[in-house]
């Protein structure tokens, strides 16, 4: 029978396609079952037909052909070989009695052939795509042939993606430097290879057409030209119903909650804390007397009279007024039966206890929990998680917590690490708006909290921590979403390359934890750290920084003492994506000119010696930075200061001259009215008092709006958080005035 790879296909004839390739060994298309798919969404595939063997081959093909064995057992074609090219008609019948005897040999049997016209030469590219649970589709482009193989120079996004999406993904290849026609090379046809994915993986694209019983495609290789882009090879299979299944996007299953309860609560009630022996639940109880909660404190315990002090009750149906917060840690078995007495009387209750989803045995018990909950009016964070720290509120559950309300709200699948991102947070120079442990995540989501931060005037910065890609995914289609954009950072537990599968595609086997995390990062306009201390830096600076500053480019300047640290500098902040190219000629000029004393480095970065910094008692830094700030505009401007050896040296004669820099490059960015972001580098000797002058000064610079860190190498991480989150808040702010 003959099959033109060019008929249109229906929804009806995709549901035959699945159901004859569940009946193949190899569960997958046949190549022209598959192109067929591809024509009717309009990607440019290759004329052919699939035919018998020794079936007369229409006339409409024109020389010279490729030839591709069809087998309901082969996988790969080329290596049992099922493809020859460069083919003509009369040697048709030949090839395929080869083929026959080839494809026998390794345990295949003919079925028959796929006869195309053969595509001019070009880029190979691959395309694929893989169904993943809690992802959806899995998007992967790359150099293809047998180098994704060789080099794996691929990209990932996850559908629907849109054409600029697509280009960032082409941006990231290495190889994207071949395609542009490197050394003389044919220069790809970009656009129309944007436009084939989009017809993949767009809104409208066949994708999104495709029943969950599809569950990987390969396009190995796609063929672009200077004209074209034609995919030449495709590859479906068809999986289980495991394999095919997804989650629901939280952005549209959010519920519309106000959790301004949660994070300013006036009662709170407490279950599980004991009156005989102290425990978790108690210390909660003394974390909040110790931090001034000046609300209600209800302990709940059905025998002891009172704890901690405090008048009880015996359970959550003795409430006579609304509780805006429950602290839970009772046996994961008795709690569910003890949040269901407080139906309509609560409005967010904290599980801490364990012993629920997070074990195969506690899935039952957390699916009674969430069911109580939701019929009860109840919203539940966790279980299985630490507590809520809400400053603002005076709410912890931390001892000694740090209480000074700020802007910046975290939410952390991890209880143990929301504990370090306080300290270490704190210790950074960060007051926190709220940080919320999610454990398992039964009911209140990750997503959702997202969703009420970018609606809560109180949060400027979000910070995230997560170890599932599948709650990564709902925060990406929530920001997505979202009208009004702020500054995101994550944190990712789980980035290594496990989580690759064995699987029939390319895009299957390539598509590991360590490519999907930066490809979500990517996609969601967030900024993605390594280290609880780069998400502290990170946070840090884009909670101090002016964030309606509107950087241009990628380029910094360097200003401070020591040439060694200025060439470190320039190397961390090369490492982060950000040159430090040679100040304009005019600048180099006039600050030539100033009144300084000699030996000093003008270029970029501006090298001054401690002499230098002493003119003006250390004004002279200002004069300096003014000159920059008027004749260029970097998008990021590192000032840094061997404090030990300014002070020691200097300030004897000069007083303050640490002080009055700082003071000076304030001035002096306020004077500019530049888009260029400042932040501050102060170094330590390590000794006792010039820790503590350290302190001091940076406790100083951060309340004019300068985030300071200890080394070069946070300052540079902190410079491309700020330049990709003010490049994505700005760029929500000119899509909002389009749509108004």
């Amino acid at each position: 029978m003959l099959v033109d790879t060019a008929q249109t296909s229906s929804p009806d004839t995709i549901v035959e396609f699945i159901a004859q390739a569940k009946n193949r060994e190899s569960a997958m298309f046949t190549e022209a079952e598959g192109k067929s798919l591809l024509s009717a969404f309009g990607i440019d595939t290759p004329q052919g037909v699939e035919i018998e063997v020794g079936q007369e081959l229409p006339g409409h093909l024109r020389e010279p052909l490729v030839v591709k064995a069809i087998s309901t057992t082969l996988v790969h074609k080329s290596d049992a070989g099922g493809v020859r090219v460069g083919v003509s008609r009369a040697e048709l019948d030949e090839v395929a009695l080869q083929m026959r005897g080839s494809l026998a040999n390794f345990g295949h049997e003919l079925d028959g052939v796929l006869v195309e016209e053969m595509v001019p030469a070009g880029h190979e590219i691959i395309v694929g795509a893989v169904r993943a649970p809690g992802l959806g589709w899995t998007v992967m482009v790359g150099l293809g042939g047998v180098l994704v193989e060789v080099f794996e120079d691929v990209a990932f996004g996850l559908a629907p993606l849109s054409e600029t999406q697509i280009l960032d993904m082409l941006q990231e290849l290495r190889g994207m430097k071949v395609l542009n026609g490197a050394r003389g090379g044919v220069k790809a046809d970009i656009p129309a290879l944007v436009t084939l994915i989009s017809r993949l993986a767009g809104p409208e694209g066949l994708l999104a057409a495709l029943p969950e019983d599809v569950v990987e495609i390969d396009l190995n290789p796609v063929i672009v030209s200077d004209t074209r882009a034609v995919a030449v090879d495709a590859r479906f299979v068809v999986g289980g119903s495991e394999a095919a299944q997804t989650e629901g996007s939280a952005a549209g299953n959010a519920q519309a909650t106000d959790f301004s309860p949660l994070f300013h609560p006036r009662r709170i009630a407490v279950l599980g804390a004991s009156g005989k022996r102290p425990n978790l639940a108690n210390r909660f109880i003394r974390n909040l007397r110790a931090g001034g909660f000046d609300g209600t404190i209800i302990p709940v315990h059905p025998a002891a009279d009172e704890i901690e002090g405090l008048p009880t009750i015996a359970s959550l149906a003795d409430v006579d007024e609304p509780i805006d917060y429950a602290f839970v840690a009772l046996p994961g078995a008795r709690v569910a039966e003890a949040l269901g007495q407080g139906a309509g009387k609560v409005r967010f209750a904290q599980v801490v206890s364990s012993g629920f989803g997070e074990v195969e045995e506690g899935k039952e018990l957390e699916a009674t929990l969430v069911a109580t909950v939701r019929e009860a009016g109840i919203r539940l964070i966790g279980p299985n998680c630490l507590g809520t720290h809400a400053p603002a509120g005076k709410l912890s559950f931390v001892p000694e917590a740090p209480l000074t309300p700020g802007t910046t709200a975290v939410v952390s699948q991890s209880g143990g690490l929301s504990v370090d991102i306080l300290r270490v947070g704190a210790a950074s120079g960060i007051d926190f708006h709220s940080v919320v442990s999610i454990g398992n995540s039964a009911d209140v989501s990750a997503a959702e909290l997202v969703s009420s931060h970018l609606g809560n005037d109180e949060v400027h910065v979000i910070g995230l921590y997560l170890e599932s890609l599948s709650i990564a995914r709902e925060v990406l289609d929530v920001l997505d979403a979202a009208e009004t954009r702020k500054p995101v950072v994550l944190l990712a537990g789980g980035r290594t390359s496990g989580g690759s599968r064995a699987a029939t595609s390319h895009t299957g086997a390539l598509a590991g934890n360590h490519r999907l995390w930066p490809a979500i990062a990517r996609q969601a306009g967030i900024t993605l750290v390594d280290s609880l201390a780069d998400f502290a830096t990170a946070l840090h600076a884009l909670s101090t920084v002016d964030l309606s500053v509107k950087p241009n480019g990628n380029e910094a300047v360097l200003f401070g003492n020591g040439g060694g640290a200025s060439v470190l500098g320039a190397d961390a902040l090369d490492r982060q994506g950000i040159s430090t190219t040679p100040l304009p000629e005019s600048v180099i000029a006039e600050l030539e000119s100033l009144e300084v004393p000699p030996g000093n480095g003008f270029h970029n970065p501006i090298d001054v010696p401690a002499g230098t910094l002493a003119v003006k008692s250390g004004g002279v830094a200002g004069d300096i930075l003014k000159v920059v700030l008027a004749g260029s505009e970097p998008a990021v401007l590192i000032t840094h200061l061997n404090v030990g050896i300014i002070q020691r040296n200097l300030g004897a004669t000069h007083g303050d001259v640490t002080g009055t820099i700082i003071d000076s490059i304030a001035a002096a960015r306020d004077e500019s009215q530049s888009n260029t972001h400042q932040l501050l580098v102060l170094k330590s000797d390590g000794s006792d008092g010039t820790g503590d002058m350290v302190k001091a000064y940076a406790q100083r610079a951060r309340q004019i709006g300068i985030p300071v860190f200890g080394a070069f190498e946070d300052a540079a991480l902190a410079s491309r958080a700020v330049l990709e989150q003010s490049k994505q808040i700005h760029q929500a702010s000119r899509g909002a005035d389009g749509r108004q």
